[in-house]
């Protein structure tokens, strides 16, 4: 039942990705990747292995989605490796999760440029890129942050201060 629900919450943000957010005239020539938010979503909530499929997933669906116009293969790599790579640090240290995000948002359109470039896509130009880098960054952050909290209230994650066991830290008692 979960697979079902997360095939048909991947399938739902692709048609959302291209028919919506690829289409609105966003300062900066760019808008969110909800694709890549939609996997670290899962990562975050799922772990390794399921960001991992999820990410090679939704990749490669990306990769022969109309307007597509690379190699097949290249965002199946890039979104499996996200996918990881946020569901690893999820799993082996919760409070990283977030910073994993943050270095994933940032260094994915990177990643997913330097593959294209590797395959000799013509259609690489780094000035270009460097110069949208910056506004996909901050769309994909702004994402982030309220994905991030919404995952963290449907898992149920404590506080920090209910988080931390009972007698971890020296405590002064006022007599």
């Amino acid at each position: 039942m979960r697979g079902m629900a997360m095939v048909l919450l991947a399938g739902l943000i692709m048609i959302v990705q291209v028919t919506v957010v690829n289409r609105l005239p966003l300062p900066g020539g760019t808008g969110p990747d909800l694709i890549l938010m939609g996997v670290v979503v899962l990562a975050l909530a799922r772990g390794a292995v399921a960001g991992a499929g999820v990410g090679f997933a939704a990749g490669l669906i990306a990769d022969v989605l109309p307007p597509a116009a690379h190699v097949i293969g290249q965002y199946a790599l890039v979104f499996c490796l996200a996918g990881y790579l946020v569901g690893r640090a999820a799993e082996r240290a919760p409070g990283f999760g977030a910073v994993m995000v943050i270095i994933v948002v940032m260094l994915v359109p990177l990643l997913a440029a330097g593959i294209g470039g590797l395959l000799g896509d013509p259609r690489v130009d780094w000035t270009a890129l460097l110069g949208l880098w910056p506004s996909l960054v901050m769309y994909n952050l702004a994402v982030a942050v309220v994905l991030f909290w919404v995952v963290a209230r449907a898992n149920g994650e404590r506080g920090r201060r209910e988080a931390v066991p009972t007698g971890a830290y020296p405590v002064r008692r006022r007599a």
